[in-house]
């Protein structure tokens, strides 16, 4: 395997968390020899321990722990339990990043973008997060902020994935089972349109306008003016919280455009 030099540190990180969660079960099931289970000889406690530490690796872990926690094939069911945290509650980022972003991609100061914009977080998820707010016209919003500095993180993240699954690919059972390239090009090229906020907002108003004879069902309007590549601002809904919402209905809070 090529181990470019800029990503030594990722490549560390990565191989630091395989070899942590390597234990017994795992390895036999993916075809290829590990000795975490030795090395670590706590499963169930090192199982609470994975989605801090996916979080600690940053955003793109943290979607690759939400595409997990539905794989039983893949995991024990400890750990699937563990995971499905990553679901419904990630760590915010400080209101002050928040500020500097929307401000930089509405190129103006928040005060007179809107009358009121809550430094507290409606909701937090993988790749952004939302705020509540208000216009100046009174309009009630939630706008939707992208973690800062993502893309290029989630850039050099798969750099280094990429040269982990194509040695995986070629050298072990698992890799030419699961064909590790494919799929991760796949997790790559939704994670970019992800990023994109203004082909979600189009999204959205794609969903309004097929939904619109339901009259129950209420799809928040995306304000234009108030959305970019990395903020995306939308009608605020009423009566809607969060936690009252199955995570079938919430779908995925770092895309539907709902919440987060």
């Amino acid at each position: 395997m090529k181990l470019a030099p800029h990503y030594l540190k990722r490549y560390k990180d990565i191989t630091l968390l395989m070899l942590k969660y390597g234990e017994a079960g795992m390895p036999s099931r993916f075809n290829f020899e590990n000795h975490g289970a030795e090395v670590n000889g706590n499963g169930g406690q090192t199982a609470k321990e994975l989605p801090d530490d996916l979080e600690r690796l940053g955003p793109t872990f943290v979607k690759l722990g939400q595409l997990l926690s539905s794989r039983a094939d893949l995991l024990p069911e400890r750990y699937l339990k563990g995971l499905q945290r990553l679901q419904d509650k990630v760590k915010p980022f400080p209101f002050q990043d928040v500020e500097f972003i929307v401000e930089a991609e509405l190129k103006t100061k928040l005060n007179k973008a809107f009358s009121f914009f809550d430094p507290e977080p409606l909701a937090a998820a993988s790749l952004g997060q939302v705020h509540r707010a208000a216009l100046h016209d009174g309009r009630p919003v939630v706008v939707k902020v992208q973690r800062p500095n993502i893309g290029k993180q989630i850039e050099e993240d798969f750099a280094a994935l990429t040269e982990i699954a194509r040695f995986l690919d070629r050298h072990t059972k698992f890799g030419q089972r699961y064909r590790l390239l494919k799929v991760l090009e796949e997790f790559e090229n939704t994670l970019a349109h992800e990023l994109d906020y203004r082909r979600e907002a189009s999204n959205m108003m794609t969903l309004g306008k097929n939904l619109k004879k339901f009259e129950r069902i209420r799809v928040p309007v995306p304000i234009q003016d108030y959305t970019t590549q990395k903020i995306l601002t939308m009608s605020y809904v009423e009566g809607t919280k969060i936690t009252q919402l199955s995570p079938l209905a919430r779908l995925d809070i770092d895309g539907c455009g709902l919440v987060g």
